[in-house]
């Protein structure tokens, strides 16, 4: 009989390295392949470091006795990840790059490299998350739809992330670490000598940004400049920026835009894209900054069919952020859009935005983007 193969993404950090060291003791036929998605050129030497994660990915391979090989997404990143978080952020929109990536590259051009360069029957990552299927695809049933669960950590469950995969692209996928804990998985790490990998610090962030730019000044190289004024919701000017692309919902305004003070700051509560004002609040806590009830486009469901025609509404909850737990909602279906009104108020809520949909037992139904804040406090 066949050994199943197994293409995994190396990252050069330590989650795909335990995972491909897992895979390998599970006696799958492993090769590693390395993503190459941010053109090392376009940041000069702030870029995330392409060559040493290339390199670390590569020592860990040798170390498994398994092939290495990378392939080149530049382009593909560029087209349909990169391209995509400009124009939002130019029109005041907050998206997520780490969903699209998956949705178009770790999901979609990575699979079809890894099935027709490699022969691959599975494609393995270090994501944190578990299927019905299992960790290593044990429990698959042909017959059967396949289910995405949180992963046993829920400090790094990264299912928030992958709720646009689909039931064609999970039924290939493995996640060795969905049933580990990271503490667990830096302690293999450790046994198996991956010293390199192991004392490397956490990926954080937007990984194109690099470690030592700023965000925001990020943004003004690939970004034009755009005057525009800071309003309280009245009208009142207080202040004028150059370009809504500097503001995200819920972030605190820097006194250098401002000609008024507040004791308790200014606070972004919305982003008008078609006049370029950026209206602020007073406080952190402000009522303004909490959503009671947002519009959200059709959702992608990981499911064939649509869970809310199968499971009973109070089992529902959404999240908007991947640090933040779900939370009970209740939501409406329209023609072309869905309404969901979170039981807890939702702080920073912004158009752009993933709204992801779990059950009560820790299942990832889907998500859909965050169109329009319709109701706050």
């Amino acid at each position: 009989m066949k050994v199943p193969r197994v293409v995994i993404g190396m990252s050069g950090g330590v989650d795909s390295a335990v995972s491909a060291f897992l895979l390998k003791q599970k006696g799958f036929d492993v090769v590693g392949l390395h993503m190459i998605n941010w053109d090392s050129q376009e940041e000069g030497s702030s870029t995330c470091p392409r060559s040493k994660d290339e390199a670390d990915a590569r020592n860990v391979c040798d170390r498994l006795n398994i092939p290495f090989h990378t392939v080149n997404f530049v382009k593909e990143y560029w087209n349909d990840v990169f391209l995509k978080f400009l124009e939002n952020y130019k029109i005041g929109r907050t998206t997520v790059p780490d969903i699209d990536c998956n949705y178009s590259i770790k999901f979609d051009a990575f699979h079809k490299v890894a099935q027709e360069k490699f022969d691959a029957d599975f494609i393995a990552t270090g994501h944190y998350a578990t299927t019905s299927f299992g960790d290593f695809q044990q429990n698959r049933k042909h017959s059967e739809a396949i289910r995405l669960f949180s992963g046993r950590d829920p400090l790094k469950d990264q299912t928030f992330f992958l709720c646009t995969v689909t039931q064609e692209q999970l039924k290939r996928a493995m996640f060795p670490l969905g049933s580990l804990q990271k503490s667990e998985v830096k302690r293999i790490a450790e046994q198996q000598g991956f010293d390199r990998v192991v004392k490397k610090p956490e990926s954080m962030g937007i990984c194109f940004i690099g470690k030592k730019k700023r965000f925001s000044d990020f943004l003004d190289e690939y970004i034009e400049p755009k005057p525009g004024r800071i309003v309280l919701k009245d009208g009142q000017q207080i202040g004028k920026h150059h370009g809504i692309h500097q503001f995200t919902i819920g972030k605190r305004i820097h006194g250098k835009y401002l000609n008024e003070r507040s004791h308790f700051g200014f606070f972004v509560s919305e982003i008008r894209s078609d006049t370029g004002d950026v209206v602020a609040c007073d406080g952190s806590h402000h009522p303004e900054l909490y959503a009671t009830r947002f519009l959200i486009n059709r959702p992608n469901w990981i499911s064939s069919s649509d869970p809310l025609e199968e499971i009973s509404p109070s089992k529902i909850l959404c999240r908007i952020q991947r640090t933040h737990p779900p939370v009970p909602c209740k939501v409406e279906k329209s023609e072309h859009y869905l309404s969901v009104e979170p039981k807890i108020p939702l702080r920073a809520t912004a158009p752009g935005q993933m709204c992801v949909f779990y059950t009560d037992e820790n299942e990832c139904l889907g998500g859909g983007e965050i169109l329009k804040i319709e109701k706050t406090l």
